[in-house]
């Protein structure tokens, strides 16, 4: 069947177009990725994404490029990718299956979908949109970390932490505050543009389920521990590369998209001061953080 519908998402700037015989609703993608529809007036980038359904998931070609252990592996044929997601037993959305083949740039998708029952959410709502931004938005001087972003009286603030380090609790900390938005709890999006650094919500958040479309101009980069006693203090960027890259979602599968993501994160560090803060929750890490911005 044809495509019949034309769905703009728009991320980071990044404008994803799908286009299916499904509306919106019928994939079960508005919740999640609905406040990100609509189109960017000057896009720093463009996808386009053809979904189809098909009983038989195809097969990848190629040989298998990386396998994380979960949900999806990646493929390669020398010309194009191919990630197979596949959503298993214990998981809300298991049955969930297809194939996601892109071309070297990122820009031309097509996603073949297996249908898993009444409730059927297409993958574009769970794995594969993620999947997308996060490759794409390398080609436009970005990455996505693990993180929670707060844009506070217009200044862009990211926190950096692995899961438990305390980035959610933060996030909820400046929640409620006058000419305070927070962007996402667990994925944030970094972009460099001509006019600086841009720190950008997206659809995937976490247990907070914040998830807003909203971005700011980055003002600082807080890579969080816990600690009895507020502190904070500057890193270099010899210290704070290494430190930043293990909290950010790095394309491993591929030599050439690794070496934009590391361009990229220099761009980042040569634009942006990064700051270690060890801290307690409470509200008196709000002033210590504000002091810098």
């Amino acid at each position: 069947m044809s495509p019949t519908y034309r769905i703009p998402i728009t991320i980071a700037d990044i404008l994803i177009e799908v286009k299916s015989s499904y509306s919106a609703s019928e994939l079960g993608i508005e919740k999640r990725l609905g406040p990100f529809f609509g189109e960017p007036v000057d896009p720093v980038g463009r996808v386009s994404i053809e979904l189809r359904e098909s009983t038989d998931v195809p097969v990848p070609r190629g040989e298998m490029i990386y396998d994380p252990g979960e949900i999806w592996k990646m493929y390669c044929d020398g010309e194009e990718y191919y990630a197979v997601i596949r959503y298993v037993s214990g998981h809300p959305t298991a049955g969930s299956e297809g194939l996601l083949q892109a071309n070297c740039t990122w820009d031309i998708i097509r996603l073949a979908e297996r249908k898993n029952g009444p409730n059927w959410e297409s993958l574009l709502n769970i794995g594969a949109s993620e999947l997308v931004l996060r490759t794409k938005i390398l080609f436009v001087d970005g990455l996505v970390f693990h993180a929670c972003g707060v844009d506070d009286n217009g200044s862009g603030i990211v926190f950096l932490g692995h899961s438990g380090a305390g980035k959610s609790t933060l996030g909820r900390l400046w929640t409620g505050l006058s000419r305070v938005i927070v962007m996402n709890d667990d994925r944030i999006a970094v972009r460099v543009d001509k006019s600086g650094p841009i720190c950008y919500g997206t659809p995937w958040a976490g247990q907070s389920e914040i998830a807003r479309n909203h971005s700011s101009p980055l003002a600082g980069i807080f890579l969080v521990e816990q600690a009895p006693e507020n502190e904070l203090r500057v890193l270099s960027r010899s210290i704070s590369a290494p430190m930043l890259l293990a909290r950010a979602f790095l394309p491993y599968w591929d030599r050439d998209l690794m070496k934009r993501a590391l361009a990229n994160m220099n761009k980042i560090l040569r634009t942006t001061s990064v700051y270690l803060l060890r801290c307690r929750p409470g509200t008196q890490v709000i002033p210590l953080v504000r002091s810098v911005l």
